[in-house]
């Protein structure tokens, strides 16, 4: 599920501020981008078109939707009605989960400049590109990719397919290449692998380790600063009262006679003497 949320900590009201910013004739600096789009209202029933946006800022760098911006000219006048703040988050990203893979992250912020009221949506870049629709509907098809470029989004062209195909390759590359030098450094005699989906820990040489259910739902993929990794690889963290360590130490079959120090005579001895009323042979069985 897509990470979505109301708060003015991850955008500054400076940084809205900025976007927003006025010539002396009233109308805004700034125009629509490759990162930057103008909306006069939202409108939940334009859910596919926004989508459509959202997809193709995830597949270039990132970008920002501000609501509360008239077309032409290109005001900041605020937000006409209350459909903003009545957004229905859980709404959005089911259809954006039904629509699109991988997710597209996204958060929502309110703004209120000059009782003027303001909406953005911030989407972020996304980490394992490409964003591609997985079904149909009114706006797209299935395998449809898109773009953004300038001051519009559209399906994307080979040039900017071929950098992310690229970008991909690259960046699996560059993670083998991590996996590798960790385990030279490490010692592949040293190295444990933890497969969370059967929930064992298997060591080359030794048994397998099982993981008890119960921990094994506390063990998952979660994803760096607005739970995004910031270089796309998921990554492995506990959660409640669980503690992490630094290896992982497998038990070793060792000497018989030094974990067992008493003979078969002595052990009788002991157990007869601890236990004067139970009789030789069932202490044998």
């Amino acid at each position: 599920m897509a990470l979505s949320k109301r708060s003015l900590l991850a955008m500054q009201q400076s940084e809205f501020l900025e976007i927003i910013k006025q010539k002396s004739d009233g109308k805004l600096h700034k125009r629509e981008s490759s990162t930057l789009e103008f909306k006069a209202n939202f409108n939940q029933g334009s859910i596919s078109e926004y989508a459509k946006t959202f997809s193709a800022f995830a597949n270039h760098s990132g970008g920002v939707v501000v609501f509360g911006v008239s077309d032409a000219p290109r005001v900041a006048q605020g937000m006409s009605n209350p459909n903003f703040s009545n957004i229905q988050i859980e709404k959005v990203t089911n259809f954006l989960n039904v629509h699109y893979s991988p997710e597209i992250e996204w958060e929502v912020f309110d703004f209120e400049v000059d009782n003027k009221k303001f909406g953005v949506i911030k989407i972020s870049k996304s980490l394992n590109k490409p964003v591609v629709c997985k079904n149909n509907n009114d706006k797209v098809q299935e395998g449809d990719i898109f773009y953004r470029y300038s001051g519009r989004s559209e399906k994307i062209k080979y040039p900017e397919l071929r950098v992310i195909l690229n970008e991909t390759r690259e960046m699996e590359q560059r993670k083998w290449i991590d996996h590798i030098q960790s385990i030279a450094k490490i010692g592949p005699q040293n190295i444990a692998i933890l497969d969370t989906l059967n929930g064992e820990l298997e060591h080359k040489g030794a048994q397998k380790l099982l993981i008890d259910k119960q921990l094994l739902k506390d063990i998952k993929f979660l994803q760096e600063g607005r739970f995004v990794e910031k270089d796309g690889a998921p990554a492995l963290k506990l959660l409640g009262s669980i503690q992490a360590i630094e290896t992982v130490e497998v038990v070793k079959n060792e000497d018989k006679l030094k974990i067992y120090t008493l003979s078969a005579t002595e052990l009788l001895s002991k157990v007869q003497a601890s236990l004067p009323a139970l009789n030789r042979n069932k202490i044998y069985k």
